[in-house]
């Protein structure tokens, strides 16, 4: 199995089969991306073009070393209303992968819109992480938007941000956010207490979507790096 799924690294994508189950990774992360009708297309493009840099960037290429086999996917989500758009597993095996997934970041076509359902963006990178054909040693899922979740009269039941959370708890899964306050200056205490997760759990705060790129490659090191080692690698930006 272990073979299997080295083979499967080299083709960088996990395309889950109907077999019962896979070896675990030892990290699966989302990254779950705001594209509600506050990001506009062009911050929406500026958000690609930064994940899709970051998977491509040394340090972070050397912490994906580090840590063994990652599976990482994306999930980009809006108004509850209609469906997220998910990316498939992508599997980074000591590093080697990383740039298939770039690509698909690159190429993702925006189909999302709407409001701000921070919560139905969580629940669906939790059926991701919840699928029984996959499993992993840590879960995380990468939270990063530009406001607090829409609190309003739905058309249909969707999940509510308290209910992904309280979900993401039960599954053991640490949930981390990314917030650009520009417009919110109380959206990272708002992300501390009602959005992230974890007993390692962190937000990060930026002002303006020009210290995206910076910021979601300081965060994905922080992430992926073991406890030993965030200190090193925070310490050489």
């Amino acid at each position: 199995m272990l073979k299997m799924l080295i083979g499967m690294a080299a083709a960088a994508v996990l395309i889950l089969p109907a077999s019962p189950s896979l070896a675990c990774a030892d990290i699966a992360l989302v990254v779950a991306v705001d594209g509600s009708g506050s990001i506009t297309d062009e911050e929406y493009a500026f958000q690609k073009s930064a994940i899709a840099t970051a998977f491509r960037d040394n340090d972070v290429l050397a912490i994906l070393r580090s840590a063994g086999n990652v599976a990482v996917s994306a999930v980009f989500w809006g108004d509850g209303e209609f469906s997220t758009q998910k990316l498939d597993w992508f599997v980074i095996h000591n590093g080697n992968g990383a740039e298939a997934f770039a690509a698909a970041i690159d190429a993702n076509q925006r189909r999302v819109f709407g409001n701000t359902d921070i919560g139905n963006g969580m629940w669906s990178a939790l059926d991701m992480l919840a699928d029984s054909r996959f499993c992993a040693v840590k879960t995380i899922i990468n939270v990063s938007g530009d406001g607090k979740e829409t609190v309003a009269p739905k058309r249909r039941q969707t999940p509510s941000l308290y209910q992904a959370r309280q979900r993401a708890m039960k599954m053991g899964t640490t949930v981390n956010g990314l917030v650009i306050s520009d417009e919110e200056p109380d959206l990272p205490d708002y992300y501390e207490t009602r959005v992230i997760l974890g007993e390692d759990a962190f937000v990060m705060e930026i002002r303006s979507f020009a210290d995206y790129a910076t910021a979601i490659r300081k965060k994905l090191i922080r992430e992926l790096s073991p406890p030993t080692e965030v200190q090193v690698a925070e310490h050489r930006q």
